[in-house]
């Protein structure tokens, strides 16, 4: 029986390799007998002093546990030598062959062989001089009218107005009921009603011909049928008429573009405010730009370079893409059975974006490691600090947060992501679409 641990890898795939793996039966012994001897010091027996236990008391008592921690122990160190001496760096998955089936005995070698996903070898296709489209980031007029119209938009409110209601108005009006010999059975006062929607028991057509158009001070009478949830159970169901008289017509409307608005979002005066948004649209223009330059920059190399990929990191991208449309459409209240629905028929496009994220993955890290790009922990530190400014909390606490939820990978990640992006667009070419 050989000394020393055996070791077969063979090539499975362009992105996998199998390991099949022999632990010799006195790597086990001394293994397992450093776990008993560890035991030892903390187990108390009673009529022993601490690290005096007779062994066979603590296999007839703990050797279960023991072997079942040795397997999970040796399985694990071995597999992580196997793949430094053979210069594996396995990736996503992994998995072991019948691992509920391995034993630990020590009279036999323990087998066992692994799966596991490596990287793609793949010869990057030139990331410099790439083609981006031109952008612009000059302010026309009508972009920043815009803008302020939205802002107005945005702080309408109810006001009354000298005018005859318009549709979609509001009237204020007191409410009187009659029945159809003209007597009145029930009156509300200082009711709003909305022009848009009729009262109980009224034609829409004939409600909204009363209404659009009426002024105050000037009755308004509509016929109706009264309705089953009328305030009288003598007259529901009988025909009858309601009369308006209209004291206010009150319309959603936005504010003037002066400098009153302006001086509402603390801006000393509406040329104040143009020049704000002058500056704040073309920083955007700018940022949507680049992104869309950097956009470009990807696409070419996804054209420009195919691979084959690793199984399961496609896998757990095609899940995660998944259960993220699952949870959003149980969220919208979609019954379980259309949920399920949806996502057969979502399956083979969340395929195609899975391989395409992970794509990605590898040729971000591809251009990163052929650029000599990393992120320092001085750029960690930095977008720390963004992040606690943002949410108005200290540094730490974020570190914190990050750490709990295992995120600093992925932010670690998203800066080289970053630091990628720019340097695609910083050494690409400018072509003009249009021009071209």
């Amino acid at each position: 029986m050989p000394s020393t641990m055996q070791v077969q890898v063979a090539e499975t795939g362009p992105c996998s390799r199998s390991l099949k793996i022999q632990v010799p039966v006195v790597a086990i012994r001394e293994h397992v007998d450093a776990m008993y001897d560890s035991a030892n010091q903390q187990v108390r027996m009673k009529g022993f002093r601490p690290g005096k236990v007779p062994r066979k008391l603590l296999e007839k008592q703990f050797s279960q546990s023991i072997l079942k921690e040795a397997k999970e122990q040796i399985v694990q160190r071995f597999f992580n030598d196997a793949c430094r001496d053979h210069q594996i760096a396995p990736i996503g998955r992994v998995m072991i062959e019948k691992y509920e089936e391995l034993q630990v005995s020590l009279d036999d070698a323990l087998e066992f062989t692994v799966q596991v996903d490596v990287r793609p070898v793949f010869e990057l296709a030139d990331s410099k001089g790439l083609e981006i489209p031109s952008f612009t980031t000059d302010v026309t007029n009508d972009e920043i009218d815009n803008a302020l119209k939205e802002i107005a938009n945005q702080k309408r409110a109810i006001q009354k107005v000298d005018e005859p209601a318009q549709k979609g108005d509001f009237v204020k009006v007191d409410l009187r009921f009659l029945d159809e010999n003209g007597a009145e059975v029930h009156s509300r006062k200082g009711v709003q009603l909305n022009t848009n929607i009729p009262i109980a028991g009224a034609d829409v057509s004939a409600f909204e011909a009363a209404v659009i158009g009426c002024k105050p001070g000037a009755p308004v009478e509509i016929a109706l049928t009264f309705p089953p949830n009328f305030e009288k159970d003598a007259y529901r169901g009988k025909p009858g008429k309601a009369v308006l008289h209209v004291h206010e017509v009150l319309r959603v409307s936005a504010p003037p573009i002066d400098d009153a608005l302006a001086k509402g979002l603390d801006f000393e005066s509406l040329a104040a405010l143009h020049d704000d948004l002058r500056g704040r649209i073309r920083d955007e223009k700018g940022r949507l730009g680049k992104i869309q330059q950097e956009d470009q920059c990807l696409q070419q190399l996804l054209d420009r370079n195919s691979f084959a990929l690793p199984g399961s990191l496609v896998d757990e991208q095609h899940l995660a893409s998944l259960r993220s449309v699952a949870a959003r459409l149980e969220q919208s209240g979609m019954q379980k059975e259309d949920i399920e629905k949806k996502l057969e028929e979502s399956k083979a496009e969340a395929r195609q974006d899975a391989e395409r994220r992970v794509r990605l993955f590898f040729l971000i890290d591809g251009v990163a490691r052929q650029q000599k790009l990393f992120v320092t922990e001085s750029d960690v530190e930095g977008e720390v600090r963004k992040i606690a400014q943002a949410n108005n909390v200290g540094p730490q606490a974020v570190v914190e947060h990050l750490e709990k939820n295992n995120q600093m990978g992925e932010l670690r990640l998203a800066l080289l992501e970053r630091k990628v992006r720019d340097f695609l667009r910083e050494h690409a070419r400018v072509v003009d679409k249009k021009a071209s």
